[in-house]
């Protein structure tokens, strides 16, 4: 493949997983009848879910944007923007070199609603194809450590799951709202290789924070519509 091929198929991947982490709905659904965890419904204090780091909910883009830059050192020139083409909603997308000890690469995608263009969701990205060469137990380690994070705080009991295998084969190490109803979710992905060799497992691990998961603010149609 030479150089020209090489970077329109990185190019290809990229858009693909912008508008992956730029939706608002692909984690947001969710059985709530999982297993739940006792240990996890009963701790406290209570979880705040109120944004990624110094970008909170609510925020407009240039505020998040002073926000990136704060937590990150990272101008416009390293923000990367996207327009989901079926919600509606707009995104800005950075990559972190080491969001997590010994994780590799990050994708950190700030999502802004289709109406209120505020900041609704942030979703993250860690293993392939954000960094191929991000080791599946480097992104197993790095779910335990999330894991472990946020099973420390308390959580509404409507919608709690905790390390729950899901029909993809993936698992829902965790998900959970705070007291205002914003959700926390953790999933590793697992897909298998077709070789079976261990080594050439792809895994991924996603976290979103969820302002609103029953209600997001993306374009949908509406009953009657058509």
């Amino acid at each position: 493949m030479n150089r020209f091929a090489r970077g329109m198929a990185r190019k290809v991947i990229l858009i693909n997983l912008l508008v992956l982490l730029s939706s608002t709905l692909v984690f947001a659904q969710g059985s709530n009848k999982l297993a739940t965890d006792n240990n996890v419904r009963s701790t406290k204090p209570w979880a705040k879910i109120e944004g990624f780091r110094s970008a909170k909910f609510g925020m407009s883009m240039n505020a998040v944007k002073k926000s990136i830059y704060k937590d990150f050192k990272l101008r416009d020139s390293k923000i990367t923007a996207l327009k989901h083409p079926t919600e509606q909603t707009e995104s800005i997308g950075i990559t972190v070199e080491e969001l997590l000890p010994d994780a590799g690469k990050a994708r950190v995608v700030y999502v802004f609603g289709y109406r209120t263009k505020k900041l609704i969701q942030i979703n993250i990205l860690l293993g392939h194809p954000v960094d191929t060469s991000a080791t599946p137990q480097q992104i197993v380690d790095s779910g335990n450590l999330l894991g472990n994070h946020f099973f420390k705080k308390r959580y509404q009991e409507d919608g709690l799951v905790a390390h729950a295998r899901l029909n993809d084969g993936s698992i829902l190490i965790f998900r959970g709202k705070d007291q205002k109803g914003h959700m926390a979710l953790l999933r590793l992905s697992n897909p298998q290789p077709s070789d079976k060799n261990s080594e050439d497992l792809k895994i991924s691990l996603s976290l979103s924070y969820i302002e609103n998961p029953g209600k997001p603010d993306a374009y949908q149609l509406k009953d009657g519509d058509f």
